[in-house]
């Protein structure tokens, strides 16, 4: 059974909820909820059971753009974002010039550039 967008969204709030020492009734609290709907939601992420809400949609649309979802705190959002912009140009240099460069080969040429 391959890793589903509930399955890693699941891993991660329960993973923050636990490290920041808070249960779920503790949890259902901050939120004014009731406990048992913190741990259907953990129990509905670890099982892959999807109901019809905008959570399941949003994850639908990021198996379907091959994307994952992934939790951070507010604090490192500035450096997350760097590290992908970094990525990005560090891709775009290593492009070929043009698409024709791309597939076509000069055969005029011998190894080191020369006619």
């Amino acid at each position: 059974m391959s890793t589903t967008i509930f399955n890693t969204l699941g891993e991660q709030l329960l993973a923050a909820r636990k490290q920041r020492g808070l249960s779920q009734p503790a949890l259902a609290t901050r939120l004014g909820r009731d406990r048992a709907r913190i741990s259907e939601l953990e129990r509905d992420l670890a099982t892959d059971r999807r109901g019809r809400d905008r959570l399941t949609l949003f994850a639908e649309i990021c198996d379907a753009l091959d994307l994952v979802p992934v939790l951070l705190p507010k604090s490192r959002i500035a450096e997350v974002r760097q590290l992908i912009s970094d990525a990005g140009e560090q891709q775009s240099k290593g492009a070929a010039a043009s698409a024709f460069e791309e597939l076509f080969v000069d055969l005029d040429e011998d190894d080191n550039g020369e006619p």
